[in-house]
């Protein structure tokens, strides 16, 4: 079998993001109701202003602007953006993707709120607190924020206790996704191959830079440190995209962390 090496810009990026996002199941219900959860535990209105930082192919961004909100969307590769870019302008929505790195982009009291969603923490901690404070900058005075993350708790009890780990058919391939948990630098590292229809093996390229697969998985309170050490206020956790909102549990699937500028 024949092996190649491909970075996140030149492959990876637009198989994740755009390839296999789009083939899960309900993925379309999934993006309105993040949208909505969002709408409602932020309290947004018609003519919101929104910063999407990691933003991938704009899914989230594009579904905001069809309630009459407009966007600018941040994300490291160039393919996701006009990907993104692309489908705003066939629809006509006030969508406009860049391609940039979240912890570097600079933005003054333009936005009534900020997300991230699943894109927090692939730095060390000095560089994910860049991140929050490149949000307080963004945002207007009393601006919210919401960034959403994987519960760590219900992550090692379930993907790495049980030795998780699964095949999904993509593009009329398969790829293979796992994931390993080191208990002492509370970070997680992805490992991923993709078998081609012609039996090629498409292995992560470890020399691309631009794009880390370990991630820290904060506890809530380790991102609340953040926060604060990003003059920014913690308001709220919650523990689903249910709504009414649920109060963030430790056996909560997930960690959805609210705040604003102050």
């Amino acid at each position: 079998m024949k092996e190649i090496a491909k970075g996140w810009q030149d492959f990876w990026a637009e198989f994740f993001r755009i390839k296999h996002r789009h083939s899960i199941k309900g993925i379309r219900e999934w993006e309105k109701k993040l949208v909505t959860h969002i709408i409602e535990v932020l309290d947004l209105k018609k003519g919101s202003r929104i910063l999407d930082l990691g933003c991938g192919g704009g899914d989230q961004a594009l579904e905001f602007a069809r309630r009459d909100m407009s966007v600018v969307g941040v994300d490291i590769a160039k393919v996701l953006v006009d990907y993104g870019n692309e489908a705003a302008r066939r629809e006509n929505l006030s969508v406009k993707l860049i391609q940039g790195d979240m912890k570097d982009v600079k933005f003054q009291d333009e936005f009534d709120a900020c997300i991230i969603i699943s894109s927090f923490g692939f730095f060390d901690d000095d560089g994910n607190i860049k991140v929050l404070q490149v949000i307080e900058k963004a945002l207007k005075h009393g601006g919210k924020f919401y960034v959403r993350v994987l519960n760590p708790f219900k992550y090692v009890s379930i993907k790495v206790k049980e030795g998780w780990k699964g095949w999904a058919e993509v593009d009329n391939g398969y790829v293979l996704m796992d994931s390993n948990y080191n208990p002492l630098t509370g970070e997680a590292t992805d490992t991923f191959f993709y078998i081609t229809p012609n039996g090629e093996l498409i292995k992560f390229n470890p020399k691309d830079e631009s794009v880390s697969v370990t991630w820290r998985l904060y506890t809530l309170p380790e991102i609340i440190k953040l926060i604060k050490a990003a003059a920014l206020v913690f308001k709220a956790a919650y523990g689903s995209m249910e709504l009414p909102p649920e109060e963030y549990k430790i056996s909560s699937k997930e960690m959805i962390v609210v705040g604003e500028k102050s």
